[in-house]
C-alpha cells in the first residue's frame, strides 16, 4: 500500500471514531432534552415528624421549610404527621442532597437545620421535633436516691420554650401532710437535696413543669422510704468536781426523734472505756458519778446516743479531776415524784393527807452519822458542839482534843441538838434532810409502810427477824450482841442488811432517830415542789424510830417533834447533798 492510501485509510479509522463518540448518542437517552421520550428524573423522602421526648407522638399541621440547588421550597404535614418531600431533575446520579432549613408546627420545632437525602427509589426518615409546650419532666432513677442525710432527686430537664420553673411537691404518708419544698427557675436545675426528711418515714414526691401561661405538667409520683440513720451525737458540755469524790457530768438533750437511750462511759487512762450509767430519760442531762474509787484523778469519760435501731454516735472525750474530801457513803436519789404520807382509818392526823410530791435529785448519806465522824467534826475546830453527855456514846476531851473509843467509834452519835446537827451537816457540805426528801429515801416510789415492804416481822424466824434495831432489845435474852432485831443500845450502822430501804439505805428504821430539817405542823396542801415544811413551829421533825421504838413508830410516814435544844440519847441525823 502506497503511502497515499494509508493517510485516507488514517483518516476514516478517525472519522469513525468522532462520530462513535461524539456523533451517535443512543436515541432512548433520558438525559437528552431532545429526545422525544425524554422523563425527568423524581428524588423524594417521606419524613415522620414525632417529638423528640416520647419518640412516638407525632407532630400534626407542620410546616417545612427546605431548600435545594439555592433554592427554597415548603411542604405541608399531613394528618398522620408525615411529609413527602419530591424534586425532579437531570442529574444521572440516584441520590440528591436538600437541606431542611426549619420545621414549624404550633407545638413543635426544629431544634437547628440538617441535611437529608432524597433517593429516585424514595426512602424514609423520622425527624424529632422540639416541643415548645412543658410537659411532663420524667424522674431519673439512677441519680435519685436516699441516704443518711436525706432524699436525693433527679429529673431530666424541660426543652420547653415556654418554660417558667419547676414545683417539687412532697408528701407525707403517714400525716398525709403536703408541702412545696423548692421553685427551681433555671431549666438546668434538675437536683434537688431534701434533708428535711425523718428516718424511717415514707415519702411521695412529684415535680410540676410550670409554663409561662401558667399551665402546670404533673409527672409521676415517686414514692421513697427514708432508712434509719445513726442518731444525732451529743457531747458532754462539762464535768465538775462534786460532794466529796464525785464528779458530776453534764451534757445537751439529744433531739433524735428515735433516741432510746444515753450511756456514759469512763476511763482512767482516755483508752479504755467501761459503761457506768445508762439513761433512757431524754431530759435526763446530768448524773453524778458517785462510783469512783479513788480522790484526787483524772477521769475521761464519753457519751454514747443509742437509737431504736440500734444504731451508736459517741461524743467527744471529755476528763475532770475529782477532789479530796471527807470519807462517806453516799447514795444518789433520783428526782421524781412520789406518795408522801398515808390516809385513811386509824392513820394518825400529823400523817395525812396522802399527797403527791415532786422532789429533785439528792444525795444522802447511806448510814447515821457516827461517832467517829462527828469526832472529826469536834476536832476541826468545833468543839463548842461537845456536850458532857456525849462522854456516854465514847466521845472524850482533853483540852481541844476529843477521842472517839475505838469500840463505839462505828456507833451512830446521839445526844444531838436541832442545832447541832444542823451544824454538823454544813461542815461536811449538806444539810439536814427535808421530811419529803427522808421519806422519798425510806419508802422510794411505791408507798411502802417500811424501808423493807409493808409486813412487819416480830419474834420470826432469821433471815426475816434481822430487820430493825427497835425494842425487842429491852426483852432479848442476847444483850450483848447485835443479832436480834433490838440491842440493849445503839447498834453499828449499816448492822440490819435486812431492813434497807428500796434505795439502799441503812437503818432509816429503828437504831437510832433523825432530824430533819422542818419545823413541825400539818402539811401545806399548795406545798408539793420541794416542800421544806412551815416556816415556824414550837419544834423540829425527826423521823424513823430508835432502839426504844415499837413497830408502829418505826413506820416511814410516822412523826415525832422535839425543841430545837432538846437532846435524847436516841437522838442522831444523817445528811443531804443538793444536787446542782
Amino acid at each position: 500500500m502506497n503511502k497515499q492510501a494509508i493517510i485516507r485509510y488514517v483518516t476514516l479509522l478517525c472519522a469513525v471514531w468522532y462520530v462513535a463518540h461524539f456523533r451517535c448518542v443512543p436515541r432512548d437517552n433520558p438525559y437528552d432534552p431532545a429526545n422525544p421520550g425524554f422523563i425527568m428524573p423524581q428524588f423524594s423522602c417521606m419524613i415522620h415528624l414525632r417529638d423528640e421526648v416520647t419518640t412516638t407522638d407525632g407532630v400534626e399541621h407542620a410546616t417545612i421549610v427546605f431548600l435545594y440547588d439555592n433554592r427554597s421550597d415548603t411542604v405541608i404535614a399531613d394528618s398522620g404527621s408525615s411529609v413527602d418531600i419530591m424534586i425532579a431533575d437531570n442529574i444521572a446520579g440516584n441520590k440528591i442532597i436538600v437541606r431542611i432549613i426549619c420545621v414549624e408546627a404550633p407545638t413543635h420545632q426544629l431544634n437547628e437545620p440538617f441535611d437529608v437525602t432524597l433517593s429516585r427509589e424514595g426512602r424514609d426518615t423520622t425527624v424529632l421535633l422540639h416541643n415548645r409546650s412543658v410537659h411532663s419532666v420524667p424522674w431519673d432513677t439512677i441519680g435519685t436516691h436516699t441516704d443518711t442525710d436525706g432524699v436525693c432527686l433527679v429529673w431530666h430537664a424541660s426543652n420547653a420554650d415556654q418554660f417558667k420553673y419547676y414545683r417539687v411537691i412532697r408528701k407525707h404518708l403517714a400525716s398525709s401532710v403536703i408541702d412545696t419544698l423548692a421553685e427551681n427557675y433555671k431549666k438546668q436545675d434538675t437536683v434537688f437535696y431534701d434533708r428535711t426528711v425523718e428516718e424511717n418515714e415514707i415519702y411521695k414526691y412529684w415535680v410540676y413543669a410550670v409554663s409561662l401561661d401558667g399551665i402546670s405538667i404533673k409527672n409521676n409520683e415517686l414514692t421513697l422510704t427514708m432508712p434509719n440513720r445513726p442518731p444525732s451525737p451529743s457531747s458532754i458540755d462539762s464535768i465538775k468536781a462534786d460532794y466529796f469524790t464525785c464528779l458530776r457530768i453534764y451534757w445537751s438533750e439529744n433531739s433524735d426523734r428515735d433516741f432510746q437511750r444515753y450511756v456514759v462511759y469512763r476511763s482512767v487512762d482516755s483508752v479504755a472505756f467501761d459503761p457506768v450509767y445508762t439513761a433512757t430519760d431524754r431530759d435526763e442531762t446530768d448524773w453524778l458519778d458517785t462510783t469512783i474509787d479513788e480522790a484526787a484523778r483524772r477521769y475521761y469519760y464519753q457519751l454514747a446516743i443509742v437509737d431504736d435501731g440500734g444504731l451508736t454516735s459517741v461524743g467527744t472525750i471529755v476528763s475532770g479531776v475529782n477532789r479530796t474530801t471527807i470519807e462517806r457513803s453516799l447514795v444518789y436519789i433520783h428526782e421524781g415524784a412520789f406518795t408522801m404520807g398515808r390516809g385513811g382509818a386509824g392513820v394518825p392526823l400529823n400523817e395525812q393527807p396522802a399527797r403527791g410530791v415532786f422532789l429533785s435529785s439528792f444525795l444522802i448519806d447511806r448510814y447515821e452519822v457516827t461517832v467517829g465522824q462527828y469526832a472529826s467534826f469536834l476536832n476541826d475546830g468545833n468543839g463548842i458542839y461537845y456536850y458532857d453527855s456525849m462522854a456516854n456514846v465514847g466521845i472524850h476531851r482533853n483540852g481541844t482534843i476529843f477521842s472517839p473509843d475505838s469500840s463505839r467509834s462505828n456507833h451512830p452519835m446521839v445526844w444531838l441538838s436541832w442545832s447541832d446537827a444542823d451544824t454538823f451537816c454544813k461542815w461536811s457540805g449538806g444539810h439536814l434532810p427535808t421530811e419529803a426528801q427522808w421519806e422519798k429515801a425510806a419508802r422510794g416510789g411505791d408507798m411502802r409502810l417500811y424501808p423493807w415492804g409493808n409486813g412487819f416481822y416480830f419474834r420470826q424466824s432469821p433471815p426475816d427477824y434481822f430487820l430493825a434495831n427497835y425494842i425487842a432489845g429491852y426483852i432479848s435474852a442476847d444483850d450483848s450482841g447485835y443479832s436480834d432485831d433490838g440491842a440493849r443500845n445503839t447498834a453499828p450502822v449499816g448492822n440490819y442488811a435486812s431492813g434497807v430501804s428500796p434505795c439502799g439505805l441503812y437503818d432509816l428504821a429503828g437504831n437510832v432517830n433523825e432530824w430533819c430539817s422542818d419545823w413541825y405542823g400539818s402539811y401545806l396542801p399548795s406545798d408539793t415542789i420541794n416542800p421544806k415544811g412551815r416556816q415556824l413551829g414550837l419544834g423540829y421533825v425527826y423521823r424513823g424510830g430508835s432502839f426504844k421504838n415499837y413497830p408502829e413508830e418505826l413506820m416511814a410516814t410516822y412523826r415525832f417533834r422535839m425543841e430545837p435544844a432538846g437532846r435524847k440519847d436516841d437522838l442522831g441525823c444523817r445528811c443531804v447533798y443538793e444536787s446542782y
